[in-house]
């Protein structure tokens, strides 16, 4: 970044507008009597980049005014940008970025609020504040600032000046597509056990299928049967019609029978006149007379009962139906309910299966609360395992730096301890006896303080390989947790979404299947379903035993009558 003007107004010691241009100098030097405003102008540039500066919030305004302002035009990577950055009295920050394009004009680059805005010039440095005060500015009395910081904090800071955070963003950038990678895989996994699910009950399916074909055979045998039944009627009613045809025939015979009678009584008085001549045939008169007057009664009855036949097969007929129809409610019943105990059956391996789940499942939440607990450990022991590598790494580091200074000191003190004289075989100076004694005192004890730090180190090495091995067993065992605490997760879901699913068809079973189950086989044992067809066939009955219909008696009849016929 290279400073090209510098303006400001109402900064720390700047009432008035000031403005700096950095273009007619290589080389400053600022000087200047106290609170002149020398650090003034380089706490407004980290101010106007970072809004950072030695004071915070309203301390920054000069004390007569109402605002403080800073503008800073810079060059970087062969385009020029502006930061103007204002904090107004009792009022929020405003900062804007912008970028000149090739045609002079200024075009802004501001986020949506303030911190987008410092995000983005951050970015577009490639530096933050902690970077930019240890890289390129040096706080007052703060030289050494980069030195006296962290391990870490200086591995950060290094890696922000050689813009090796790229990496780590391609470090980022790698876990998030391994993660991606993994939920694929995982989602592929739990695709593979549905399948395998799937195909573990297929014998349980092929069994059920082999139930509801059989069941479908027994349907198709009771539908058989109640054709069957339906036939036979139809066959009933041809011959109920057959025989009303015959009926019909028969009082047409019985019609003639009577026309016949009747020529035959006229022809039998007429033949009386030959009484005379027939002696023989008049004495039997009076008994052939009885027998007709018989006869006639019969046919008579024969009539009659003719009539009731005709009566009881016509209500025979209609009986017929409602029989069907209850026969056939009957079996849908049976059917409903062998359907409704299958579900029964179903249901009852459910919840047992449900059981079986939910341990499983309280088994398994306890596993995973378990490796979730021990997995969050991780981060911990990965820093403990961080920071025992860079203790050891500087303690190593440091050693020989100590060994060498050590050496350096023993040969100093051996040379001071050799002296004769008053001259110091060091710097050439004169060298009294007691000052002599004093130097070799404190040469011994620093060291000492060396040799301390040296075995400390040592000691620190010897322990840190040993924990180093234990922290990183540590670790490869946590990671290895990730693989089992991914399966008992995927196991968990498939848990919770089949006991989902059996306990809404339980659900559903209880709300309508078993209510209905019990309504059917309370209608089967109560001889009560098809009220409309029994209504039906009670009145028929009824029916049929006003008329009183005899079928033994009616052809007792009809056989004397014919009896009578042959004998007259």
């Amino acid at each position: 970044m290279i400073p090209i003007k510098l303006k400001l107004a109402g900064f720390l010691s700047y009432h008035d507008p000031v403005e700096v241009d950095f273009t007619g100098f290589d080389l400053a030097c600022i000087s200047g009597p106290n609170g002149a405003g020398k650090s003034s102008l380089l706490d407004a540039i980290t101010w106007a980049l970072f809004g950072v500066a030695r004071r915070r919030d309203e301390s920054l305004i000069h004390t007569r005014a109402d605002s403080a302002e800073v503008q800073l035009i810079f060059d970087y990577e062969g385009n020029r940008y502006r930061v103007q950055r204002s904090n107004p009295r009792g009022k929020p920050s405003k900062l804007h970025f912008f970028i000149r394009s090739s045609s002079g004009d200024w075009k802004a680059l501001d986020g949506s609020n303030l911190r987008e805005t410092q995000a983005l010039i951050e970015e577009t440095l490639r530096l933050d504040y902690e970077t930019f005060i240890n890289a390129s500015f040096f706080l007052q009395g703060k030289a050494d600032s980069f030195t006296q910081q962290k391990p870490g904090d200086r591995k950060r800071i290094l890696a922000g000046i050689l813009g090796l955070d790229i990496w780590e963003t391609y470090r980022q950038q790698a876990v998030t597509g391994r993660r991606r990678v993994e939920v694929e895989i995982s989602n592929v996994d739990v695709l593979l056990e549905e399948i395998r699910s799937e195909l573990a009950q297929e014998d349980e399916r092929r069994k059920t299928l082999a139930r509801i074909e059989q069941e479908l055979a027994q349907i198709s045998e009771l539908r058989a049967l109640q054709e069957a039944n339906l036939e036979n009627v139809r066959r009933l009613v041809n011959q109920l019609d057959h025989q009303k045809s015959e009926v019909e025939n028969l009082r047409r015979l019985v019609e003639e029978a009577r026309q016949a009678l009747e020529d035959t009584t006229t022809r039998l008085l007429a033949r009386r006149e030959e009484a005379d001549e027939l002696q023989q045939t008049l004495t039997r008169a009076e008994e052939i007379e009885t027998g007709h007057q018989a006869w006639q009664a019969l046919q008579l009855e024969l009539e009659d009962w003719e009539k009731i036949a005709g009566q009881f097969r016509e209500q025979e007929k209609e009986r017929q139906e409602p029989l069907l129809l209850i026969e056939a409610e009957r079996a849908r019943l049976e059917q409903e309910k062998k359907s409704l105990e299958s579900r029964q059956g179903e249901i009852e391996r459910a919840r047992l299966e449900i059981n079986q789940l939910l341990a499983e499942q309280e088994q398994l939440e306890e596993e995973t609360r378990q490796l979730t607990q021990k997995q969050e450990s991780r981060t911990e022991v990965a820093a403990q395992l961080e920071n025992a590598r860079q203790e050891s790494a500087n303690a190593r580091a440091e050693n020989p730096v100590l060994r060498q200074q050590m050496l350096e000191l023993r040969e100093r003190i051996d040379q001071l301890q050799q002296v004769e004289g008053a001259v110091c075989p060091l710097c050439g100076q004169p060298l009294e006896e007691q000052e002599r004694l004093v130097l070799i005192e404190r040469l011994e004890a620093e060291g000492k303080e060396m040799g301390d730090r040296f075995r400390t180190n040592q000691a620190l090495m010897e322990s840190a390989t040993q924990q180093l091995q234990i922290l990183e067993q540590q670790v490869k065992d946590l990671d290895s947790m990730v693989e089992d605490l991914q399966k008992r997760t995927r196991r968990l879901d498939q848990i919770r979404e089949r006991i989902r699913a059996l306990q809404d068809l339980e659900l559903a079973w209880q709300k309508n299947g078993e209510k209905r189950l019990e309504v059917v086989r309370a209608a089967l044992e109560a001889e009560n379903f098809a009220p409309e067809a029994r209504a039906r066939l009670a009145e028929v009955e009824k029916r049929l035993k006003t008329i009183g219909y005899d079928a033994g008696e009616h052809e007792r009849i009809r056989r004397a009558v014919n009896e009578g016929k042959t004998i007259i």
